[in-house]
């Protein structure tokens, strides 16, 4: 599929894209994520640059929902069974076709959903059937600066790059 002349939506699965998909447990059984800073600024720039952001994850976390929250992604569906179905109601609430969504996903659960985006991006740590069906796959690893690499793509496809939204 070529690449589509405008992403108006950038969507994400955190674990395996915004995290490496470890999960730590303190032994009070609280759930610790590590997130990568540069993916967080990526992030900030596109949008800046008038993309919308949103994540849809299968699961859910405290130290996610804070990091989203530092990042000003208010678009989060979170314990979430048909990411497809979410990404319906995300394109048809915000009036986004789906031609316009780039889906960033890295396991089998995330299979649907880029199908169905216009735009499927999987970091290098993607199972080998999510890469098969991507546009493009990252360099980095997810939780590695995956996602940023996906957010300097994501502005080159308009002709951008990411570092002209820094004093916007």
């Amino acid at each position: 599929m070529p690449a589509p002349r405008k992403i108006s939506l950038f969507v994400m699965d955190v674990d395996g894209v915004l995290t490496d998909g470890t999960i730590f447990y303190t032994d009070l059984g609280e759930e610790l994520k590590a997130f990568n800073v540069q993916d967080g600024l990526g992030l900030k720039l596109l949008g800046k640059s008038g993309v919308q952001l949103a994540v849809i994850s299968g699961r859910e976390s405290k130290p996610l929902e804070k990091r989203l929250s530092d990042l000003g992604i208010t678009e989060v569906w979170l314990k979430c069974a048909n990411k497809v179905e979410a990404l319906k109601d995300i394109c048809q609430s915000h009036r986004i076709d789906r031609s316009e969504v780039a889906f960033m996903g890295d396991d089998l659960i995330d299979l649907g959903v880029m199908k169905y985006s216009g735009y499927a991006i999987a970091p290098q740590n993607g199972v080998a059937e999510v890469k098969a069906v991507a546009n493009f796959v990252t360099l980095k690893e997810g939780g590695k600066g995956a996602v940023r690499e996906a957010c300097e793509h994501i502005a080159g496809l308009a002709g951008h790059r990411l570092i002209e939204f820094m004093d916007r």
